[in-house]
């Protein structure tokens, strides 16, 4: 009887240590894929509106993540918690695609976005990427920054998504937006 129960209390720890390492192996890849969390500077945050193929869009930037709109049929959209990518990432992805398009896969599942800071032009931009293993260089990423124009003598606040292929301008109200389309 003594054997018996030594044996079941024995499986049932071995059942539970495979069940925590399995738990903790997901929670080390998630940790391993990311950084940390990327806060965002003030003067982007808030609710901006634009227009494309005059259809208005709305972008929403909190501090720490970031809601795109529907660009096109492929553009990812939605909500995208912003962080800066763990540098180790590229290491081990340099030189194998299948690794690339895993992290990339796992990167979107979680909704999480690729995020970092650069100067250009002698103004201070953020970097933002859906695709984990990118570097902005495509029509859905890019750098943004808040500035002020001046409009038939009005300051209008204006937030700037540039990437390589297009920039486009964004306003506060969807008013603002369509003059300035």
């Amino acid at each position: 009887m003594k054997h018996k129960l030594l044996k079941t209390l024995l499986t049932t720890l071995g059942i539970f240590a495979t069940a925590s390492t399995i738990t903790h192996s997901n929670q080390v890849d998630a940790a391993y894929y990311r950084g940390a969390k990327v806060t965002t500077p003030k003067s982007i945050r808030g609710t901006w509106y634009g227009y494309n193929l005059n259809k208005l869009n709305k972008m929403k930037i909190t501090a720490h993540t970031i809601s795109l709109p529907k660009l096109n049929a492929n553009s990812p959209h939605g909500t995208f918690t912003l962080y800066k990518q763990n540098k180790k990432i590229y290491r081990k992805a340099s030189g194998s695609l299948k690794y690339m398009e895993k992290a990339n896969k796992y990167a979107y599942k979680h909704r999480w976005m690729n995020t970092w800071t650069y100067n250009y032009q002698g103004f201070k931009w953020l970097g933002i990427d859906p695709y984990w293993l990118d570097a902005g260089d495509n029509d859905y990423g890019g750098g943004l920054r808040a500035t002020t124009i001046n409009e038939n003598g009005r300051s209008i606040k204006q937030l700037i998504l540039k990437n390589p292929n297009s920039i486009k301008y964004f306003y506060k109200s969807p008013a603002i937006a369509k003059t300035m389309k």
